[in-house]
């Protein structure tokens, strides 16, 4: 198991940078301590700039998928961009309950790049229909993992099958423009 690398980020308002550390794979973990704060509802810390970078891949992803540890308690979340290649990392509740923090506190944050998670199941419906537009499974295979959860659950949450037919309608739209883009 790599040993992780250290940040030092007190205080999101700090100007002072990330402590650098050496530069190694993208599977290391990066450790860092940062204030807890709101963006609306939502519990949040900065991640380093650094870290994103090693953490975001090369070529970087958007919203890359961690897994580690808040205060020694374990997390599961995506990294959300917050601007200059530097991303946020989102506190669930129930990580915040376990590791007995809330909004202005510091946490010891241990993350590592989590596996990618497996592609959902492509509904019958949607399948055929894809095979049946010329190059529209690969169009759809190209979206991005968000687009293609985001059109299958569409689908998922008709009610009717008249509804579902309208939904399935509508991705086959989606991905036929993306094809003649």
């Amino acid at each position: 198991m790599p040993s992780p690398r250290s940040h030092s980020d007190e205080s999101r308002r700090s100007a002072a940078p990330a402590q650098p550390a050496a530069r190694g794979s993208s599977s290391e973990r990066e450790r860092f301590r940062a204030a807890i704060y709101r963006v609306g509802p939502n519990y949040c810390v900065d991640v380093p700039a650094e870290a994103s970078r090693a953490l975001a891949g090369d070529p970087p992803a958007r919203h890359p998928r961690v897994e580690g540890l808040a205060n020694g308690h374990p997390l599961r979340t995506r990294l959300t961009p917050r601007g200059g290649g530097a991303h946020r990392l989102f506190l669930a509740s129930e990580v915040r309950a376990a590791a007995g923090v809330g909004d202005g506190d510091t946490v010891e944050i241990e993350v590592w790049p989590a596996a990618p998670a497996p592609a959902p199941a492509l509904p019958a419906d949607l399948a055929s229909a894809l095979a049946a537009l010329p190059g529209g499974l690969e169009a759809f295979a190209s979206l991005t993992e968000a687009q293609r959860e985001g059109m299958v659950a569409l689908l998922e949450r008709a009610r009717t099958p008249e509804t579902r037919a309208r939904y399935l309608a509508r991705v086959v739209e989606e991905v036929r423009r993306r094809l003649e883009e």
